[in-house]
């Protein structure tokens, strides 16, 4: 299996903004944050995936309704 290098560099940089974006919205220091990053990435992955779980079947909720 090849590795992406554009990949790994923008997932690394995802997982940086968010551990530094909470860090900043819970006023944590950001070693606090980066100890905890691994909770917080599962955390915000968690979310999305409901988010767009919820958004399909509200979208194909409607769509069957018509």
């Amino acid at each position: 299996m090849r590795l992406r290098w554009p990949v790994v560099l923008a997932s690394f940089a995802v997982c940086a903004a968010l551990t530094a974006l909470a860090a900043w919205t819970l006023d944590w220091s950001f070693q606090r944050a980066a100890t905890l990053s691994p909770i917080i990435v599962l955390v915000f992955g968690a979310a999305a995936f409901l988010v767009v779980l919820w958004g399909r079947i509200l979208w194909e909720t409607f769509r069957k309704k018509r």
